[in-house]
C-alpha cells in the first residue's frame, strides 16, 4: 500500500496532466478525446472475441473506475453508465473537460477503495490505466469484486514492465522519481491480482515489451531514452475476466 502522501502526490501529478490537456484543447493543439470512442469500440470487439458478449448488448450496467474526465464508458453502450474518479469535481468544474462528457453518464466522485455503488449492482467494470495510480491496490480489488454481480465481467488495463523493469521502477517510485505511479506491475502480477480478488481470467493481451523499449530508445528528448536505458519502458497489458460464482478470495 502506498502512503497517503504518496497517493496525494500521484493525484497532483494526474491533476496537472489534465489541466495541461485542457489548456491544449482550448488552444486547438489537440483534439478533445476522440480516441475514447475508438477504445470503447475496440473493447466491445475484444469482449465478444473472449465470449463476453452478454455485456455488450446495451442492456448492461457499466461502471468505469478511474475514468478521468470522460472515460471509455461515455462511448460504451449500456442501460446504466457510471463513471467514478477521485478528481471528478475538478473535471466537472473545467468547462473544456466537462463539455466533452456524455450527458447520460452518471459521473461520481469517489475512490477505487470505496466505490460509490451498491453491492452486486454492475454487470461490467472497466478499470483502464488506473490500478497503478491508487493508494491500496488490494482495497480496490475487494471493491471491484463487491460491486460486480456473480458472473459479472471485469476489464483491467495496466501499463506493465519486464521483470527486471519492475524492480527498477519500484525503486524509482519509492524514491518519488515517478510521482504519478505508486505501484508497478508485470503481466504475471496483474493476472495474480485479478485471481486473488475472485475473478477468473478468460483472456489477456500484451503489447510488445521490446517494441516499447525501441520506441523509447528512439523517442524525442531525454526522458524516453532514459526510460529505455534504465529498463522501465512500459507496455499495455489487458485482462478480461469473470467474477467467480463461488468466491475464493485470497485472505488479506
Amino acid at each position: 500500500m502506498a502512503t497517503v502522501q504518496r497517493w496525494i502526490a500521484a493525484q497532483h501529478y494526474e491533476r496537472s496532466f489534465w489541466a495541461e490537456t485542457s489548456s491544449r484543447i482550448a488552444r486547438g493543439s489537440v483534439t478533445p478525446f476522440d480516441w475514447y470512442r475508438g477504445r470503447a469500440e475496440q473493447l466491445a470487439d475484444r469482449l465478444c472475441r473472449h465470449g463476453l458478449s452478454d455485456v455488450t448488448t446495451g442492456d448492461a450496467t457499466v461502471l468505469e473506475v478511474g475514468s478521468g474526465p470522460v472515460g471509455i464508458v461515455s462511448h460504451f453502450a449500456g442501460r446504466v453508465r457510471i463513471a467514478v474518479d477521485p478528481l471528478n469535481t475538478f473535471y466537472g468544474a473545467d468547462p473544456v473537460l466537462s463539455a466533452t462528457r456524455a450527458r447520460d453518464v452518471d459521473y461520481r466522485t469517489g475512490l477505487g477503495e470505496d466505490i460509490p455503488c451498491a453491492t452486486g449492482f454492475c454487470d461490467l467494470v472497466i478499470i483502464e490505466n488506473c490500478i497503478d495510480h491508487v493508494q491500496d491496490i488490494h482495497g480496490v480489488g475487494r471493491e471491484l469484486n463487491r460491486v460486480l454481480r456473480p458472473g459479472g465481467v471485469l476489464y483491467l488495463n495496466v501499463n506493465c514492465r519486464t521483470s527486471a523493469g519492475y524492480y527498477v521502477h519500484r525503486a524509482m517510485s519509492r524514491l518519488s522519481i515517478d510521482t504519478g505511479h505508486p505501484h508497478t506491475f508485470t503481466p504475471t502480477r496483474a493476472l495474480a491480482f485479478v485471481r486473488r480478488h475472485g475473478f477468473e481470467p478468460v483472456g489477456s493481451e500484451a503489447a510488445s515489451a521490446w517494441t516499447a523499449h525501441i520506441e523509447d530508445l528512439r523517442g524525442p528528448g531525454l526522458r524516453p531514452r532514459l526510460k529505455a536505458l534504465s529498463g522501465v519502458s512500459e507496455y499495455v497489458f489487458k485482462v478480461y475476466a469473470r467474477k467467480r460464482q463461488e468466491q475464493s478470495v485470497h485472505p488479506e
